[in-house]
């Protein structure tokens, strides 16, 4: 998300405004079945913290995403390493069974999310970095 313009920038202040009471009315509710309401304000404190995250950033005039920078070799071979682990500890919680469902399967998203990110950096290298690539192929 970035901010282009002020009518942008006034509608996620009121957005902000209006998920930030949501959050509080929540926090302070009861009647609520708990499970429900905790996980709603896990997702509104995840929207709150972007809203204001974009809001600081549009303040400081810095661009919504910050750039990247390829990994060097050691990194690359460290983050593959990282990757593999991931993906065998991702199947592992695939195949487990008993235990809390539930927990087991936010862990599946997480693994899942690490794996790309971590998928994404490798590739991203590869691509930035032709000479590398060329060289690790002969």
């Amino acid at each position: 998300m970035s901010l282009k313009n002020d009518v942008e920038l006034a509608n996620t202040r009121a957005k902000l405004t209006r998920l930030e009471a949501r959050y509080e009315a929540l926090r302070n509710d009861t009647t609520e079945d708990e499970h429900v309401r905790e996980l709603t304000m896990q997702s509104l404190k995840k929207c709150v913290n972007q809203f204001r995250e974009e809001l600081a950033r549009s303040h400081a005039g810095q661009p919504a995403r910050r750039l990247r920078r390829t990994l060097n070799d050691v990194e690359l071979a460290n983050t593959r390493r990282k990757l593999s682990e991931l993906e065998r500890l991702y199947d592992a919680h695939e195949h487990e069974t008993g235990g809390d469902e539930e927990l087991r399967e936010m862990s599946k998203k997480s693994l899942k999310r690490l794996i790309n990110q971590m998928k994404e950096e490798i590739i991203w290298t590869e691509v930035h970095q032709p000479v590398r690539r060329e060289a690790t192929r002969s």
